[in-house]
């Protein structure tokens, strides 16, 4: 799946970007979800005063162990998206695993500073 995006997007303006409401999360747990299509996890994350929120993603490759106690990037506007029997409630940024198998989308989060405080803009 690396490379993928080697096509640039379509241009959008600063105005529109100001609407993603990226986050600090930190994970509090990420056990593997079970009968989605693809191999995911449910990650419980801690958005400070924004409260608690689910993401369900393909972070399979990723050990609970390694996602557990880090700072993500979380987008917390986007919706309620089901995903199998999950409400996933944010969507955790990540970049292509090398290792994902063909036809998935595996991904390696992006991490954010330990010292970051859940809840925190991203900008």
């Amino acid at each position: 799946m690396a490379g993928v995006a080697s096509v640039v997007k379509p241009q959008i303006t600063f105005g529109k970007f100001q609407n993603v409401d990226l986050r600090v999360a930190r994970v509090l747990s990420a056990p593997i979800a079970e009968n989605t299509r693809f191999p995911c996890r449910v990650i419980e994350l801690d958005l400070g005063p924004l409260g608690k929120r689910v993401s369900v993603g393909q972070y399979a490759l990723i050990g609970e162990d390694e996602l557990v106690g880090a700072n993500v990037v979380a987008c917390v506007n986007l919706g309620e998206r089901e995903m199998g029997p999950y409400v996933s409630q944010a969507l955790v940024l990540g970049a292509p695993h090398p290792a994902s198998p063909e036809g998935q989308a595996q991904a390696i989060p992006i991490v954010v500073a330990g010292d970051a405080v859940p809840g925190d803009a991203i900008y």
